[in-house]
């Protein structure tokens, strides 16, 4: 790593403050109750609908990029977008560098792009994703989309009418988990969910899979 990267990313991990001992990160997570309803109840059936999107968003990066769900979560708690994660986790199984240097680097420069360029060149940066990062665009729904095709076998199709209708990073992974446990048209999902017909801890449920259980559920659909 050169040194005028050394010195960026050393500027970025002190403006964000990352620096902070064990003991808080402990505190902090200890501390935090973001989510409310993590188990599914059917007198509340959506209660627990914000926690089930975020934990199929967040399992399937885990498990995917080999990162434990802990480390995942300490980052989102302390301020770190989804999405920031999601294209410095795929950004750096492309390159070999490493996920947070490339997170401090872009919180330091405002573009993956030029977050890249202090230790790669972006223009080796294939397909969709490297499209993105080349066009200053957030690459993170490509990534996503791309694990979805490749490790979890949902059809491209699928996925592409999926993000026709608006799908969130969230919303698909959920709808495309769903339909390969159940072998049904994911859009389906996300239809019954956006017509009030059914909540994402429902239909969850009703493949047999409790909120608790969706990491393992992830884990056993990766190829």
């Amino acid at each position: 790593m050169s040194v005028s990267f050394r010195r960026v990313l050393l500027g970025a991990v002190l403006g964000l403050g990352l620096l902070g001992t064990p003991s808080a990160w402990a505190a902090s997570t200890v501390s935090c109750h973001c989510f409310r309803d993590r188990s599914y109840d059917p007198a509340r059936p959506a209660a627990a609908d914000t926690y089930v999107l975020a934990t199929s968003r967040n399992s399937l990066l885990a498990a995917v990029f080999g990162v434990s769900k802990g480390t995942v979560v300490r980052s989102l708690m302390t301020g770190t977008a989804p999405e920031a994660l999601w294209a410095a986790h795929g950004l750096a199984a492309r390159t070999g560098l490493r996920a947070s240097d490339l997170l401090a680097a872009h919180g330091q420069t405002g573009s993956w792009a030029r977050a890249l360029e202090l230790g790669y060149d972006p223009a080796r940066i294939g397909g969709k994703v490297g499209e993105l990062v080349r066009a200053g665009q957030d690459p993170a729904p490509a990534v996503v989309d791309e694990i979805l095709s490749t490790r979890v076998g949902v059809p491209g199709d699928q996925i592409a009418a999926l993000r026709a209708v608006g799908a969130s990073d969230a919303e698909t992974v959920a709808a495309s988990v769903l339909g390969r446990l159940t072998g049904k048209d994911p859009v389906g999902f996300l239809k019954q969910v956006r017509a009030g017909k059914a909540t994402w801890g429902s239909l969850f449920h009703d493949a047999g899979v409790a909120p608790s259980d969706i990491d393992d559920a992830i884990a056993r659909l990766l190829r």
